[in-house]
């Protein structure tokens, strides 16, 4: 890619403001990927939100409710996730990467190609809360967005840990992310600034690279020019639908 983008880490969203753009999801080839790069590289940049742990992970704690009303929407048409988002990076990919302290308690709503996002920053010990299926202040941003979830009460399900590598052009009206290294775990246990990100209680490893592309009001026409390519590979399941699935096959499967 051209020059890396050094861009501060993201801000955090007016209180349960909506977000709306477009995405659509690939699992393409290595072949398709680098050439997918190649073609976007004229009007994008890699973004790089920390020098000092250049290479990025998220960690991602999907929740539902006890009857799985979240992972039941998956099958109407209109897909709907509350999740736990945490970011972690590290200086070399031989070093354990650690979480950065910054996190968001997000819910999303797929239908097509069209999404809808409400994203808030929660703190140390809303994110331990949450982890742990305890209540939280009720007067809190968090609590008021869970008592604005379509499902409840919720319980964490399922984390999904991948390094994830984001690209975007000049005014980040267009976005791309590829996440490789995908594993689905329990939810952790643990969180905090510095603290090893890496979970612990694996399901199971996701062999394919994610490929998501996101872009506000109309794609660009050397977008959609770049898209035509990886048709063959596009996808409508989710990490979430994915995570969810090996989760309760992991259940019916203990003795």
């Amino acid at each position: 890619m051209s020059a890396v983008a050094r861009m501060s880490p993201p801000l955090p969203s007016p209180t349960l403001a909506s977000q709306q753009d477009h995405e659509r999801r690939f699992l393409p080839s290595r072949a398709a990927l680098e050439g997918f790069m190649r073609a976007t590289r004229p009007w994008t940049q890699a973004c790089v939100y920390d020098a000092r742990l250049p290479f990025a992970f998220t960690r991602t704690t999907y929740f539902d409710t006890e009857d799985l009303r979240f992972l039941d929407s998956c099958r109407h048409g209109q897909t709907q996730r509350l999740r736990l988002r945490e970011y972690a990076g590290s200086a070399t990919l031989s070093e354990p990467p650690v979480l950065t302290g910054t996190r968001y308690l997000e819910m999303k709503t797929n239908t097509g190609q069209r999404r809808t996002k409400v994203r808030i920053p929660v703190s140390p010990g809303e994110a331990v809360a949450l982890l742990a299926g305890e209540s939280l202040d009720e007067d809190s941003a968090a609590a008021r967005l869970l008592r604005d979830s379509p499902h409840g009460p919720v319980i964490p399900w399922v984390t999904a840990w991948y390094r994830r590598g984001t690209y975007a052009n000049a005014d980040a009206s267009v976005r791309f992310t590829v996440d490789e290294d995908l594993v689905f775990a329990f939810p952790p246990r643990h969180t905090g600034m510095g603290a090893p990100a890496t979970p612990e209680r694996l399901i199971r490893h996701a062999p394919a690279i994610l490929l998501e592309v996101k872009w506000r009001a109309n794609s660009p026409p050397w977008l959609r020019d770049c898209l035509r390519n990886l048709e063959v590979f596009e996808t409508q399941d989710s990490k979430f639908e994915q995570g969810m699935r090996w989760r309760l096959d992991a259940e019916m499967n203990f003795p």
